[in-house]
């Protein structure tokens, strides 16, 4: 998870606070390993790493983009938006959330 993050932020040129999908998937990852070094079942880290990605991409609406396809948007239509990418990212982990929970792990 880190390397793939790590190589959409070099290629990307995008980093934490850039207001991309890396706003939220960073801090998914970063409830997903804490909650994995805690020893909690894959469902609930799973769940913390959802949490963490909805809030850092509701973050974003306090953000200027500048990177992305949103650096491309006026800042001004941005206002109080959050980033498209980091919204879908949310809801790819909530779709890995939700298969997760249909089956018995």
């Amino acid at each position: 998870i880190a390397a793939g993050l790590d190589s959409i932020a070099t290629y990307g040129g995008a980093k934490r606070g850039s207001s991309t999908m890396l706003d939220a998937l960073l801090p998914a990852k970063d409830a997903l390993l804490a909650a994995a070094a805690q020893g909690k079942p894959a469902r609930e880290a799973l769940q913390a790493a959802v949490d963490a990605a909805a809030a850092g991409a509701e973050a974003t609406k306090e953000m200027s983009a500048n990177a992305g396809r949103s650096a491309y948007v006026p800042e001004a239509s941005q206002r109080g938006v959050p980033d498209p990418g980091a919204m879908g990212a949310v809801e790819w982990l909530r779709g890995v959330l939700e298969a997760l929970s249909e089956t018995t792990v």
